[in-house]
């Protein structure tokens, strides 16, 4: 009898370390769950930003107000000084930034493969080698995320004279 009663509280001990387990187990799935969600929630506020800022430069290019010559430098008459057509260059350009500042940050937060990720860098490049408009990028570059900054600076400049 003792050897049953034995096997039985063997069991009952496996038993139990299998529900601890499974426990453990769940909590650890919960907790991974919720910090994925709140890196989804963190990428949907960082994208509703970029939205805005989006929406306001295609404001400024039906008003044909150039956004670095008014937001940036507080300087409607240079604003002035621009053609349409650099007015809505410009303003695109500074729209593909937020893009990019914004693809990062999904980047970042695990939300992009390295594919998407790998395509967005060579428009990045062509993006940045755009000479006639690199200072618009160099100006920006002050509030980008580090990281972003550094990958910049990484990028091969066809701008620069050697």
């Amino acid at each position: 009898m003792s050897s049953k009663f034995s096997s039985a509280i063997s069991f009952s001990g496996v038993a139990n370390l299998f529900g601890v387990l499974g426990v453990i187990g769940s909590l650890i799935f919960v907790g991974l769950e919720l910090r994925q969600s709140q890196r989804i929630a963190q990428a949907q506020q960082q994208q509703e930003r970029i939205a805005a800022f989006l929406n306001l430069i295609g404001s400024n290019n039906e008003a044909g107000v150039d956004w670095q010559s008014t937001v940036y430098e507080a300087n409607s008459e240079a604003s002035e000084q621009l053609t349409q057509a650099e007015v809505v260059r410009r303003n695109n350009y500074h729209a593909h930034l937020f893009n990019y500042e914004n693809d990062y940050f999904q980047y970042n937060q695990g939300l992009m493969t390295e594919a998407v990720w790998d395509a967005k860098l060579q428009a990045l490049f062509f993006f940045y080698n755009q000479c006639d408009m690199r200072v618009l990028i160099d100006f920006r570059m002050r509030w980008f995320p580090s990281g972003f900054n550094e990958i910049i600076n990484t990028l091969p400049d066809s701008c620069s004279e050697d």
